[in-house]
């Protein structure tokens, strides 16, 4: 199952967005001192799919916009996400990230951290240019809730079985929250007023957890190279996604308790068969779908402000994750 891209129709409609926004995020490694200008070049450069930069333009297609500032805001937005996948490769020890080497293989742990740190630094400063101390705030806000997250989930005990509650809060801080800030920055851009605002960072808050849904499933199900990065990590961080959370609704309560307690240890493709079995990806599909009708339902209300988000939203659904 490779994963595809149905953002591809969207960034094309949004060409000269992107033609800009791709030339200035190559532009700012050059910002960072001689000694560091390479690793941060590799890492702010990957090709990806651009998600969050995509909400950015499309939350800010509704109306009259500056070019120079949406563009600035999008780099915002990437430079924060390509920040903490830089810290999720160490933490998770990985070694493949979009078909290259993390920076955790290439240069080790400690620098990769630091690579990170530095580029989430970049991120604010540029947050920073924009003049508008509440594109600063929803910035720091979103940067504390990713972190916050991530404590969270390591210091947890992991023999406690997690709620789909408590994931949901964990999936917001890992992947909702930045689909949130997309989404309101994008709003922001234009004169639209607060409550398109407050709508569309709700509305990217239902995307972006529907979204670590889909990456949780790719991380069961995908090969490593058509995933283009390491997998299996979560397992064996003990760390309980959504698709295990799942199974471990539809097992007996005695072996979903050992489950838990014994995830170092389990056999990958041994559950990934049993949530086959049990139908689990097919219980994940219908969250992923019920958490984009959310965000339909909120933006339905914005007709004209919404069209491009509503987009994205039609895109979303066509992923497929079974």
């Amino acid at each position: 199952m490779a994963r595809n891209n149905p953002f591809e129709g969207l960034a094309k409609e949004m060409r000269p967005q992107f033609l800009a926004f791709k030339k200035y995020l190559s532009g700012q490694a050059s910002s960072f001192k001689s000694e560091v200008r390479e690793a941060a070049r590799e890492s702010i450069n990957p090709e990806g799919k651009f998600i969050r930069p995509i909400l950015v333009f499309a939350a800010s297609s509704g109306g009259a916009f500056d070019m120079a500032k949406v563009v600035r805001l999008a780099a915002v937005v990437e430079l924060i996400h390509l920040s903490t996948l830089i810290h999720d490769d160490v933490i998770d020890n990985a070694d493949m990230r979009r078909n290259c080497i993390t920076a955790n293989r290439k240069y080790g742990a400690r620098t990769a951290i630091l690579l990170g740190d530095a580029i989430f630094s970049h991120a604010m400063l540029l947050a920073l240019q924009d003049g508008d101390p509440k594109v600063l705030n929803k910035a720091a806000m979103c940067v504390r809730t990713i972190c916050e997250g991530e404590i969270g989930q390591t210091l947890a005990d992991k023999s406690v079985h997690v709620t789909r509650k408590r994931y949901y809060n964990t999936a917001f801080g890992k992947t909702g929250a930045l689909f949130s800030l997309a989404c309101a920055l994008g709003a922001m851009s234009i004169n639209a007023g607060a409550d398109w605002v407050d709508a569309a960072e709700e509305a990217g808050k239902q995307l972006g957890i529907a979204y670590q849904i889909y990456d949780d499933i790719c991380d069961w199900f995908m090969t490593e190279k058509d995933a283009g990065k390491t997998l299996g990590t979560d397992l064996l961080t003990e760390k309980q996604t959504f698709p295990l959370i799942v199974l471990t609704e539809n097992l007996p309560p005695q072996e979903a308790k050992r489950l838990v307690s014994h995830l170092a240890e389990a056999n990958p493709l041994d559950i990934a068969q049993r949530m086959r079995e049990l139908r689990i990806p097919e219980i994940c599909l219908r969250e992923f779908l019920r958490r984009i009708s959310a965000a339909e339902d909120i933006l339905g209300k914005y007709p004209n402000e919404a069209c491009g988000l509503l987009k994205f939203c039609s895109a979303m659904r066509t992923l497929k994750i079974v």
